[in-house]
């Protein structure tokens, strides 16, 4: 791995929240980003870490060079994408039903293994286009109000009253 250059490799470990942090990503050689294209990632891209800490979903927006994948991270690709929204893949991914499905089926002993036979397996309910298309901008809508409700600052002071001569300390926000 590089600590500069222009092809960034990503790993599980970039995963944050759902989204990518760039600033923790290595770099590789172009010899490295071009051994396969299916490890080739771009803006829209849906990863899944299969590896250590499983199942960790991340969609990839605000990418500004050429990425990869190291190989503890799958690559999802939408074969039709009349049919399939990725930002509602992302957040049905994302949702608690991959998870459970991940606990029962993967494989090995200490560390965790997600095979792509059994991810292949993950049955996804797909409603119409149109429908996947809301539903994926509602949640995705519902994640930005949580990410900012996060950021904002947490404000508080407290006030001391005497009722009946005890002492009370109230929370106000």
């Amino acid at each position: 791995f590089l600590d500069s250059g222009n092809y960034m490799l990503i790993t599980g470990t970039d995963f944050n929240d759902g989204a990518i942090n760039f600033s923790t990503c290595h770099y590789v050689e172009r010899e490295r980003y071009e051994q396969d294209r299916n490890i080739q990632i771009h803006n829209g891209s849906i990863l899944i870490t299969k590896d250590g800490t499983l199942g960790k979903v991340a969609y990839v927006q605000g990418l500004s060079m050429p990425a990869t994948l190291n190989a503890g991270v799958f690559n999802v690709q939408i074969k039709d994408a009349n049919n399939v929204d990725e930002k509602y893949l992302f957040q049905y991914l994302k949702a608690p039903f991959l998870m459970d499905y991940v606990d029962k089926k993967a494989t090995g002993g200490t560390i965790k293994h997600l095979n792509q036979s059994i991810l292949v397996d993950f049955p996804v309910i797909l409603p119409q286009r149109s429908e996947q298309t809301l539903i994926g901008a509602f949640f995705q809508q519902l994640d930005n109000l949580i990410t900012l409700h996060q950021r904002k600052p947490f404000l508080m002071k407290w006030r001391t009253s005497d009722a009946n001569r005890n002492q009370t300390n109230r929370l106000v926000l």
